[in-house]
């Protein structure tokens, strides 16, 4: 029997100083740098998020930064980007304010969440 496993997943990068971008931050395919739209995003495995601990999962000063998303939550809070602001207009991104970050770190995938907690706590 196969187990059902949950995915594909995004890796949701909120840094303070990207805070006044206007589209959430999301990272490519194998860790190849950033991306804005949503099309452009990598998708990873549970396996992935579960084994990459603090490099996929990150918390600074008491608020989580960096963390695994699965894509089927983003996608349905996804919009077009403003005209000229893409290369292309190519979309749909996820608007960066503090409404729509907050939400966001609500949805962050819990096993992984919990697995960094308690690394953290054993380290």
């Amino acid at each position: 029997m196969i187990k059902n496993t949950p995915g594909p997943f995004l890796i949701c990068d909120l840094r303070v100083e990207w805070n006044r971008r206007p589209y959430v931050t999301f990272w490519r395919p194998n860790n190849a740098n950033y991306a804005y739209p949503l099309v452009w995003a990598g998708d990873y495995t549970e396996a992935d998020v579960m084994k990459g601990g603090r490099y996929y999962t990150t918390v600074e000063v008491g608020s989580l930064i960096r963390f695994p998303i699965l894509r089927s939550l983003v996608e349905p809070m996804a919009v077009a980007p403003e005209p000229g602001r893409i290369d292309g207009n190519t979309g749909p991104v996820i608007r960066n304010d503090s409404r729509m970050r907050a939400k966001l770190r609500k949805l962050a995938y819990q096993p992984a969440l919990l697995a960094f907690a308690n690394a953290e706590a054993s380290s």
